[in-house]
């Protein structure tokens, strides 16, 4: 299985995106956390992500005669590179693109879910901006958000904290599109 595969499985991407607060957690935890994910095929994508060493055991605790391991997102390997992508069809990468969306669809529809929801105090949007750049002005401003969320991302959760999932999709708009105003 290769590492694009391991990620866009729609039960292990989800798993993946628990591990993003950079927190380690044992499989009861993520158990509390993906409730519709039945215990075996949690195991088993676990044990799958460990192969493909997108996540790594950090610890093994004795309990009770079992073994209970504590499991760590491996960055560098849950990321897909360039290298990862580049021999990808435009048919591959439109399917891996509409997962990826299916995804974040998914995660709004739950979050749409609630009966009380209030976008300004939960901190909900969703936006679209054109910003008109030179090559090096646009990889300058990449290394700019990648600072900010380097920065934030040291945050640890604490009960005053509230998980956020932050999404950036970066595309050009090619000549001869059609501006909206």
């Amino acid at each position: 299985m290769n590492k694009v595969e391991t990620i866009f499985h729609p039960v292990r991407f989800k798993i993946i995106q628990v591990f993003l607060d950079g927190q380690s957690k044992t499989a009861k935890m993520l158990a509390k956390e993906l409730k519709d994910i039945p215990q075996a095929s949690l195991y088993r994508q676990l044990d799958a992500l460990v192969k493909a060493e997108v996540l790594i055991i950090t610890e093994e605790n004795q309990i009770r005669g079992t073994v209970e391991k504590v499991y760590s997102l491996n960055k560098p390997a849950a990321n897909l590179s360039n290298d990862d992508v580049k021999e990808f069809t435009k048919e591959e990468h439109l399917q891996y693109f509409l997962f990826f969306t299916a995804q974040l669809s998914r995660d709004f529809e739950t979050y749409l879910s609630d009966d009380d929801i209030d976008f300004l105090r939960d901190g909900v949007g969703y936006r679209q901006v054109a910003l008109h750049l030179t090559d090096q002005e646009f990889l300058d401003f990449a290394k700019d958000i990648g600072k900010v969320y380097e920065k934030y991302m040291q945050h640890t959760p604490a009960s005053k904290r509230t998980k956020r999932i932050i999404t950036n999709i970066m595309m050009p708009k090619k000549e001869g599109d059609v501006e909206h105003e």
